[in-house]
This record gives C-alpha cells, sequence and structure tokens, in this order.
C-alpha cells in the first residue's frame, strides 16, 4: 500500500519547515545580534578560553541568568583563531564543557531542559540570583557566565552580595562574566544622572512588531543600569572584602548605536532605525539606506555638561561611524576626491578599514554576485562598523551593554592583567 503523495509535506507544513522567512532583519536573533553581538562576545572570550580548554577538559561553566541555555550555544560557537590549525571548527563543543544554566524563571528552565535533553553534561537549575549564589556547595567553576543584561535584573547591592560569594567560591585563575545595560546609552539619555542604588524601568517591546508597541501591549519591570566606574567599585569593594585579586581583562560598551531602543525610541522620544538599517547591510538581500544610517547626538541632547567622559566617547565614535558612511556614499557616487580626503585625514585603523572598503568597490565585477552592495560591500561595513566599536578604549558605560570580564585570584598563564 502506497502513502499520498503530499503525506511528508503535510507533516513538513505542520512541523513548521514552510513557515515565511523573515530573514535576519527583525526579531530575538537578528543579524546584528548574530553577526556583531555574539561575535563580539566570542572574540572577547576566545584569547581568554583557549589555554583553558587546551590544558583541562571539561571546562566547568555556570550560566548566570542563563534563559533557555543560550549561553551554551554561544560558548560552544567560538570559532578557533583563524592562523590556528585544527580539524575543529569551533574553540569548544559542548562534549567539552559541564554545564549549569541558573535562572529564575520555571518556564525558561524546563524549555532548556527540553532544549538539552539526553545529555548528561548539561543540566538548569532555578534560583534566584538576587539572593545569592546557589551552588556554593559544588565544585568551583572555570568560567562564571552571564550576557544580555541577565545581571541587570537584579539591584546594585544584590550584585555585590553575588560577585562576593562567587569569587569566594572561585578557585584562581576563574573568570567571571558581566554584561549589563549601559547607563550612558543615548537610546536613554534621562538616565545618565540616575542613582545607581534605584532601579529603574526597562522593557523588551523591541520584540514586538512596532504596531504592537502599544501601552497596553507593553510590559514594564525594572532593571540596574551601570557605568564603567561603579563596576569597577563594586568589583574593588569585594576584592577588599575577600582578600582576593580581581582583574579586569575586558571592560568594553557594546551596542553604542545598535541598541535595540534606537528603533522603539521609547525612553528618548526619537526613534530611528540605526539598528534596522545594519541589519539591512549584514542581509544579502538588502542594501542599507545611508542617510538612515547617519549618527545625530543632537536631539534629544546629552547631559554633557554633568557627564562629560561618556559625552565625549559618544561624540568621538560618532564621527567615525559617520565618516564611514560619507566614505560609502562618495565610493557609491564616485566622488574620489572626497574619497581620498576622507582616508587620509583619518586614524591608521580606521583608514585601513576605508582603503579596504575602496579596494572592493574598484574590483566589484570580480565578484559573481546578483547585487554586488548587498551581498558583499554592506556586509562589510556593518563589520567596519562593528571592528571601530571594539577597537575603542576601556568602556565607560555608554553603549546599551558594558561588557567585562574579571579573572579572579590574580593573573593566571603568566599574565599581568591590570587591577580594578
Amino acid at each position: 500500500m502506497t502513502t499520498p503523495k503530499t503525506e511528508f509535506y503535510e507533516v513538513a507544513v505542520r512541523a513548521g519547515f514552510y513557515g515565511v522567512d523573515r530573514s535576519g532583519l527583525t526579531g530575538k536573533k537578528d543579524n546584528v545580534r548574530k553577526f556583531w553581538e555574539d561575535m563580539s562576545i566570542k572574540l572577547w572570550l576566545r584569547p581568554l578560553l583557549a589555554a583553558r580548554v587546551a590544558a583541562r577538559r571539561p571546562v566547568r561553566v555556570v550560566d548566570l541568568g542563563c534563559g533557555s541555555g543560550e549561553g551554551l550555544e554561544l560558548l560552544t560557537h567560538i570559532p578557533v583563531e583563524p592562523a590556528e590549525r585544527s580539524e575543529h571548527e569551533f574553540l569548544m563543543a559542548t562534549e567539552d564543557l559541564e554545564y549549569v544554566g541558573l535562572d529564575l524563571s520555571p518556564g525558561m528552565i524546563e524549555q532548556g531542559a527540553r532544549n538539552y535533553a539526553g545529555l548528561p553534561n548539561v543540566r538548569f537549575v532555578q534560583a534566584d540570583l538576587g539572593h545569592g549564589f546557589p551552588l556554593a556547595q559544588e565544585p568551583p567553576f572555570h568560567l562564571y557566565f552571564s550576557s544580555y543584561g541577565s545581571l541587570s535584573h537584579i539591584s546594585a547591592d544584590a550584585l555585590r552580595r553575588l560577585v562576593t560569594e562567587i569569587v569566594r567560591h572561585a578557585d584562581d585563575g576563574a573568570l567571571l562574566v558581566f554584561d549589563l545595560l549601559g547607563r550612558y546609552s543615548p537610546e536613554w539619555p534621562a538616565y545618565w544622572t540616575a542613582d545607581n542604588r534605584r532601579m529603574l524601568p526597562y522593557n523588551m517591546a523591541y520584540l514586538l512588531p512596532p504596531e504592537q508597541r502599544t501601552p497596553e501591549q507593553i510590559e514594564w519591570f525594572t532593571n540596574t543600569f551601570w557605568t564603567a566606574a561603579e563596576l569597577r567599585e563594586t568589583c574593588a569593594a569585594v576584592a577588599a572584602e575577600t582578600g582576593r585579586g580581581l582583574a579586569f581583562e575586558v571592560l568594553a560598551d557594546r551596542s553604542i548605536f545598535v541598541g535595540r531602543h534606537f528603533d522603539t525610541g521609547l525612553f528618548n522620544g526619537r526613534p530611528r532605525s540605526l539598528r534596522h538599517q545594519v541589519n539591512r547591510l549584514l542581509d544579502h538581500g538588502y542594501r542599507g539606506q545611508l542617510d538612515a544610517l547617519r549618527v545625530d547626538l543632537e536631539s534629544p541632547a546629552l547631559p554633557a555638561a554633568a557627564c562629560p567622559a561618556p559625552a565625549a566617547r559618544l561624540t568621538e565614535y560618532a564621527r567615525q561611524w559617520n565618516a564611514v558612511i560619507r566614505h560609502v556614499d562618495a565610493l557609491m557616487n564616485q566622488r574620489d576626491d572626497e574619497v581620498r580626503f576622507l582616508i587620509e585625514s583619518s586614524p591608521p585603523g580606521l583608514a585601513d578599514d576605508l582603503k579596504m572598503l575602496a579596494w572592493l568597490c574598484r574590483n566589484g565585477p570580480r565578484f559573481p554576485v546578483a547585487d554586488f552592495w548587498a551581498s558583499v560591500v554592506g556586509p562589510q561595513v556593518a563589520m567596519v562598523l562593528r571592528n571601530l566599536e571594539m577597537g575603542l578604549p576601556d568602556a565607560v558605560g555608554c553603549g546599551h551593554a558594558l561588557f567585562g570580564v574579571v579573572r579572579i585570584g590574580g593573573a593566571a598563564d603568566g599574565g599581568t592583567p591590570a587591577s580594578v
């Protein structure tokens, strides 16, 4: 007996394989999340984890605010160094880890357990990190990991208690990863001068389609917003209390002009589609709209008099960002004198990137693609903008995220990182 010819396809449709493909322009895991934010985290962590992975496996990881296990997905997709000869594509595989995910949400914990069912080295535990570190009776971890604002859900005092308990639990050389909301983000200038002891309103309305971002649909909750100085002070206080060395290996502002609430405008009253336009650059089917990619810090005005350091950082990054956009516009319209001027007047690193973009544009016929600008130039422009951000000096707290990696107990592997 034969089955109907359409049976396979009926099953595939019910399973969702034939739904509408929204590409990476919107949603939680849009192109900026995958190719800018995730990749920045991976590139910062790669040199810090490489020696640990080479020396000892499994690597014990606790994910602080794990959701459904997205930290596990991120950590097991860190690419190996380009020059490294390896049969492996990624630095670590799931079997290289002992992973414990902690989250307050029962639904997240249940989903994570379903996502990774059958893996004996992966488990999920419901816990309220606002009450401290719940695994103090377990062996120390090599990596105390957090991502995407998970630790901003607790107060500044609670974070200090949590870090204190982690530092007492960890062995020398362990890494603690912070990923917090930055208070000096241009997305919310009204928060710049707020008291760090007070948790402030926040929402995730960017996950809703624009037409659904109504007062009735938006759910508000409170989060803690951090400056780099406040995070340093917290770590210094923990170091003094515990008698353990704490050293920042990384302290960076991430998603400065591609934070999700630039596009919503819910905190400053002026929606600007910067993230959407960078998503378009990173999608081979779309061209970014250059006019919409230019950064304007004039409205709403930043409280520069009260907070000069973050305002200066944003102004300089905006100047370099806009130089890239102006350069691309000049290339597209064959204004060669302007192209030459922008290259010659830029600092060395940026000048090299502008030369690369110019070379690409002048060699377009070599690339067998349907839309050269969308498929080749656009993604490279986005990477130049990302690399500009990653090359900035130590953070001040002016990104959507304040990202930091602290080594506990002093330097490991002969390194001499700067102290807090």
